[in-house]
């Protein structure tokens, strides 16, 4: 299981301060939360997908070739490989990770307060707890 290091509040903080302008294989969805993960616990579950891709197109030829269907299957295997348990959204905590529907696609973010962040096109998208699908505690 993976644990969240004793400075991981500062560390997340300063990551979700970054500017961040959706992109694919640079700043999407799935990328920015590896950044997350790294920043509380010192581990890029995304290391190996960096560098991998540049459009829609690509990232999601990168999921199949990993036995992934989409996002959200991407995102229901590797935190259960991680040790993050699923949660109700209701008991979702400052960093844990969560997934929604933006543009009708699976996208997934961090939770900050009563939010849950992700990247968007012109910025960071604040999403309302209670609006997204699915919670994973990082511990």
């Amino acid at each position: 299981m993976m644990l969240k290091r004793k400075n991981w509040e500062t560390s997340l903080a300063k990551e979700l301060k970054k500017q961040r302008l959706f992109q694919w294989g640079r700043d999407d969805c799935c990328l920015f939360v590896g950044d997350a993960i790294k920043a509380m616990t010192g581990f890029d579950p995304a290391q190996s997908f960096r560098g991998k891709y540049s459009t829609s197109l690509g990232a999601y030829k990168e999921l199949k070739r990993r036995g992934f269907s989409d996002v959200g299957d991407l995102a229901e295997k590797m935190t259960l490989a991680l040790g993050f348990k699923k949660v109700d959204i209701n008991f979702a905590k400052n960093g844990d990770i969560v997934s929604t529907l933006i543009d009708s696609h699976v996208s997934l973010g961090v939770v900050q307060g009563e939010y849950g962040v992700f990247v968007g096109s012109s910025g960071y998208v604040h999403v309302n707890k209670g609006d997204v699908i699915s919670a994973w505690a990082v511990e």
